[in-house]
């Protein structure tokens, strides 16, 4: 689960508020200290994506305002502020008071409505957990920069039991919340795709949880619409194997220039996926560089593919390992570059042998067998 989607719906997630026996008014009381004088706007939120605005109040110098609406059922509500801030609420009735500080709007409390302090709680929750995945995430980060891979192992490992944890705390939530809209937000923080068992049977059970309800309703058509956009067919990931034609690669060269394979053909070309911070790929470089002095003049070349994100770095390792062949290229958005995608690029140093028809012969050639190989198909 991509817990950079789940930071999402904390903004833009959405639950449908709609007809049940009864009308529930309530009134929110707001105190935001240090506010500035603005229009505060209270929308409602629905399991469609769909936004309504239900009612907007100016507030004073001191930061009050004072919002009063009609709600047919339980629902969940924003209040939305200047500088896209914002307060969940999940309303059944009754005179709820909000307070907070402006510069810290998301520690605010909330008295006077059940739901909303338990969502209030939940978010709590919800925010430490991030904090954890972001932070170990970071980690990961620096360890694959600097090409520690027996701790990078660990803490990838760490971080799939974060990853877990989180996804079976908010599972835990979503099915024991006595909050419907509480646990429709839950359920919409979920992954359609790696999650299917959990919300189908979530699903099901929804209705029997809260009876006649709209939002019931609306989420299971969410869901529905959301399960059968999964079930269409989908492109192949990203892989490239032997005896497969090399997808094109079009990047740009230190000096500016598009540099593609195509430009290439007819020639035996190492694709070598590489980067100026891993030291893996800094040691295998003497064995490339050998290979590129032995064939260069046997219609062999290299065309390098970095995934470094500063070009100083780049073009410094080039020159200081002396990567002597013309096609470099990079769009310097490290693991997300355009070309690792393509190739399915899991790791590096990784190379691929393409033959002059633009076919590949070999993968992740290193060491002695790179020049085995050239020796073998060149003549």
């Amino acid at each position: 689960m991509k817990y950079k989607r789940l930071l999402f719906f904390f903004i833009v997630s959405s639950m449908l508020v709609a007809c049940k026996n009864g009308n529930r008014k309530f009134m929110i009381s707001g105190a935001i200290y240090k506010m500035p004088e603005q229009t505060v706007i209270l929308e409602q939120l629905n399991a469609n994506d769909i936004i309504t605005i239900v009612d907007s109040q100016r507030s004073d110098s001191k930061g009050r305002f004072e919002i009063s609406g009609i709600t047919p059922e339980p629902g969940l509500y924003r209040l939305h502020f200047k500088k896209n801030k914002f307060i969940l609420l999940s309303i059944d009735k009754g005179n709820i008071k909000v307070m907070a500080d402006w510069d810290a709007i998301e520690n605010y409390s909330v008295s006077g409505s059940p739901g909303s302090e338990d969502l209030k709680a939940f978010i709590v929750s919800i925010r430490e957990h991030l904090r954890d995945i972001n932070t170990l995430s970071v980690v990961q980060d620096s360890l694959k920069a600097q090409g520690k891979d027996s701790l990078l192992a660990v803490a990838a490992k760490d971080f799939d039991g974060l990853q877990l944890g989180f996804t079976q705390f908010v599972e835990h939530y979503a099915d024991s919340s006595r909050y419907e809209p509480n646990a429709v937000l839950a359920a919409r923080m979920l992954n359609a795709s790696t999650e299917a068992p959990f919300l189908e049977a979530f699903s099901q059970s929804l209705g029997r949880r809260f009876s006649g309800s709209k939002m019931t309703k609306d989420y299971v058509e969410y869901y529905n619409k959301v399960t059968a956009k999964l079930q269409q067919p989908k492109p192949a990931a990203g892989h490239v194997d032997v005896g497969m034609q090399a997808p094109e690669i079009s990047l740009t060269s230190p000096d500016g220039q598009v540099v593609t394979l195509s430009s290439l053909k007819g020639k035996y070309v190492l694709i070598d996926f590489w980067a100026s911070w891993c030291k893996p790929c800094r040691a295998e470089n003497p064995n490339v560089v050998a290979a590129y002095q032995k064939f260069k003049d046997k219609n062999f070349t290299v065309f390098s593919v970095s995934l470094d994100n500063k070009k100083e770095d780049w073009e410094k390792a080039i020159k200081d390992d002396k990567l002597a062949w013309p096609t470099h290229g990079s769009d310097l958005k490290g693991w997300n570059a355009d070309a690792a995608k393509l190739y399915g690029i899991q790791s590096i140093p990784f190379n691929f042998l393409i033959d002059p028809n633009g076919k590949v012969i070999a993968r992740d050639l290193r060491g002695d067998a790179l020049q085995n190989m050239l020796g073998a198909v060149i003549k």
